[in-house]
């Protein structure tokens, strides 16, 4: 999925980094347009880079699964905020950790945070985790150029 953000307003008009004749020439039928306030679009891509990078990342790394990592490190670093939920079925308990999309803006960059951190120095991982980063968009930029062959 596509996303284009505005990067200027001339009068009254958004721009983006294509034309938005060209924007509007990906569009397919049965696809849709949507507007994000700046504060969903940085949560947008907050969470697809611990969702979509990092723990398929680590779960690559290791062998366990993204599931394993998602759980260990909501738990880690924010065990106040991902409180087990405990759900009956049948005769038995269920417990489930609650999604990161109960965490604003702020609370998912503490998670992001505290999860490269966490890796990085807490853990006790030792050097393992040292590859771990914050996103970086100037190293997205470049992977973009490299994959382009430019």
């Amino acid at each position: 999925m596509a996303t284009y953000p505005v990067k200027t307003i001339i009068e009254g008009e958004p721009t983006f980094e294509k034309p938005v004749q060209v924007i509007f020439s990906e569009l397919q039928l049965g696809g849709a347009i949507k507007i994000l306030s700046p504060a969903k679009y940085i949560t947008e891509g907050q969470r697809a880079w611990w969702k979509g990078i990092l723990l398929p990342a680590l779960a690559l790394h290791t062998g366990d699964s993204v599931l394993y990592w998602e759980t260990k490190l909501k738990l880690a670093v924010m065990p106040d905020e991902f409180q087990p939920i405990y759900v009956p079925l049948k005769r038995q308990v269920f417990p489930i950790i609650p999604s990161i999309t109960i965490l604003s803006v702020k609370k998912m960059g503490q998670l992001m945070d505290g999860s490269v951190k966490h890796l990085r120095e807490d853990g006790g991982y030792g050097e393992e985790f040292q590859w771990v980063t914050l996103p970086d968009s100037e190293l997205s930029r470049k992977k973009k150029n490299i994959n382009k062959g430019d």
